[in-house]
C-alpha cells in the first residue's frame, strides 16, 4: 500500500469537521424549507377551502408547528388550530366536533386518507405530509381545546403565549433555534422506532426554549444541535410544567421523574450527539438526519 493510500484511508476514518458538518446542515436546511413551505402552504389553503364551504363555520388559528415553522417533512407533527365560530357546534363536545369536521374534509378532498382521532383529525397527503387539524372552541379569556383523556373541553389554553417565548428566544439566538428544532426533530424521528417511544414535537420545542433561554456559546448549527442534546438528555428526566395549559406537564406521556421511559429519552439524546460527532460522510449525516 502506498503512502498516499494510507493517508487517504486515515482522512476517510476521521469524523467530518465542524466545517463541513454545518455546511451540510446549512443546505440541507435551505432545500427543506423551499420544498416544505410551499407543499404545507398548499395543504393548508385547501383545508381551509374545506372547512368553510358552509359558511364561516371555523377559522383557522395557526397555534401548532405550522406558525412556530418547527414541522419536518415526514413526521405528523404539523398541527393547525381551527376555532368554531358556528353556534351549533361551538355547543358540542369535542368528538362531535372533529366528526363534523372529518365529513366536510372528506367532502372537499375524497381522495384524501383522514384519520379521526380523541383529540384532532388527521390528514394524510399523497405526497407523505400529515397535518392534524384541531377543533378549538373561543372563550372570554382564550381558547379551548379537546381536553386529553376525556370528550370534554380543556381550560383555556394559552398557545399564543408559548409562540411568543419561542419566538424570543428564536430571535435572542440569531433565529438558529427554530432551525436546530427541525435538526433534532429529524434525527429523534430517524433514531427512535418504535411509535409508542418517540419524543413529541411540542416536548422538544420546550426542551429548546428552555435549553436557549440563556445560551451564550457558538451559534453555528452543530454546537447548537450538541447543546440541546446534552442538555436535554438532564433535563428529560424531570417532567417540564406546560405554561400554555393544556396539561399540568408539557411531557406527562413519560411518567414519574426518573422513569424508564424517560431514562430511554435520555440514552436517545446522548445517541444523537454520538452519532452526530460521529459522521465520517456525507451518507452518515444522511441516515440520521434522514434523507
Amino acid at each position: 500500500m502506498s503512502t498516499k493510500t494510507k493517508q487517504t484511508t486515515r482522512k476517510s476514518d476521521q469524523p467530518l469537521s465542524d466545517n463541513e458538518v454545518n455546511g451540510y446542515l446549512r443546505k440541507r436546511l435551505k432545500e427543506a424549507n423551499a420544498r416544505n413551505s410551499e407543499a404545507i402552504r398548499r395543504h393548508v389553503r385547501g383545508l381551509r377551502k374545506a372547512l368553510e364551504r358552509e359558511g364561516d363555520v371555523i377559522r383557522p388559528l395557526f397555534g401548532g408547528s405550522f406558525s412556530k415553522n418547527t414541522y419536518v417533512n415526514g413526521i405528523s407533527d404539523v398541527d393547525i388550530l381551527m376555532t368554531i365560530n358556528d353556534s351549533s357546534l361551538s355547543g358540542q363536545p369535542p368528538n362531535a366536533v372533529i366528526r363534523n369536521m372529518a365529513d366536510m374534509i372528506s367532502q372537499r378532498m375524497p381522495q384524501t386518507k383522514l384519520r379521526k382521532g380523541a383529540m384532532a383529525v388527521t390528514v394524510t397527503y399523497s405526497d407523505g405530509y400529515e397535518i392534524q387539524v384541531l377543533p378549538a372552541i373561543r372563550a372570554k379569556s382564550g381558547i379551548r381545546i379537546a381536553e386529553r383523556g376525556s370528550n370534554k373541553w380543556s381550560n383555556v389554553v394559552n398557545v399564543e403565549g408559548f409562540l411568543l417565548k419561542l419566538t424570543e428566544v428564536n430571535k435572542a439566538n440569531g433565529r438558529k433555534v427554530v432551525p436546530v428544532i427541525k435538526l433534532i426533530k429529524a434525527m429523534a424521528e430517524q433514531l427512535v422506532e418504535r411509535k409508542g417511544d418517540k419524543l413529541s414535537g411540542y416536548h422538544i420545542e420546550s426542551l429548546a426554549i428552555d435549553a436557549f433561554e440563556n445560551y451564550r456559546g457558538n451559534t453555528d448549527f452543530k454546537s447548537m444541535i450538541i447543546h440541546l442534546v446534552k442538555f436535554s438528555a438532564k433535563a428529560v428526566l424531570e417532567p417540564i410544567k406546560d405554561s400554555t395549559g393544556q396539561s399540568r406537564y408539557v411531557d406527562e406521556y413519560l411518567g414519574q421523574p426518573n422513569s424508564a421511559k424517560r431514562q430511554k429519552a435520555a440514552d436517545t439524546f446522548k445517541t444523537m450527539q454520538k452519532r452526530l460527532n460521529g459522521c465520517k460522510s456525507t451518507e452518515d449525516l444522511d441516515k440520521l438526519f434522514g434523507q
